[in-house]
């Protein structure tokens, strides 16, 4: 009588252990569904094959401190470091070039227009690591006297390839 009833225990726990086992896979089967779906949601930067573009060397074609706008901003730029040169322009002239601060990783960008009725004001990033440049998707009007981004909440424009 006691062989017998090791022999059930037995057989029980061996198919308890055999419904733990399978409830295992299933939840990791399931897990890993879930980890794929959210994955494949996750906003992913797309990688930019490095480019030939040489540095563009920007110079300041505008040189007037009567108007004036600045902005605070951090540069995202397909798995590149952020240190490269960032710049302001206004039709083809250079109306600022940032200075890039390595401790905070932000750009503080100096924008003088060429005429007191300004315009808008187009940024474009030139990555040395990916040796391409990049335009900034949205251009914003100068504004005198006025700041963009904090270091609080800098500005993070979205960036294209330059053509």
């Amino acid at each position: 009588m006691r062989n017998m009833m090791s022999q059930v225990k037995n057989s029980n726990s061996s198919k308890s252990g055999l419904t733990a086992k399978r409830s295992y896979r299933w939840l990791a089967i399931g897990l890993t569904a879930v980890a794929v779906f959210l994955a494949g949601c996750e906003k992913k930067d797309p990688y930019v094959d490095p480019g030939t573009t040489e540095n563009p060397n920007w110079v300041l074609t505008v040189d007037t401190t009567d108007l004036t706008a600045s902005m605070t901003g951090v540069v995202r730029v397909s798995f590149a470091p952020n240190e490269g040169t960032l710049a302001a322009f206004m039709g083809e002239e250079c109306c600022g070039i940032a200075d890039y601060n390595a401790d905070l990783g932000l750009y503080w960008l100096y924008i003088s227009p060429a005429t007191e009725q300004g315009g808008n004001v187009q940024l474009r990033f030139y990555s040395p690591d990916l040796k391409r440049i990049f335009d900034a998707t949205s251009t914003f009007p100068f504004r005198n006297d006025t700041q963009r981004g904090t270091v609080a909440e800098p500005y993070t424009p979205e960036w294209e390839i330059a053509k």
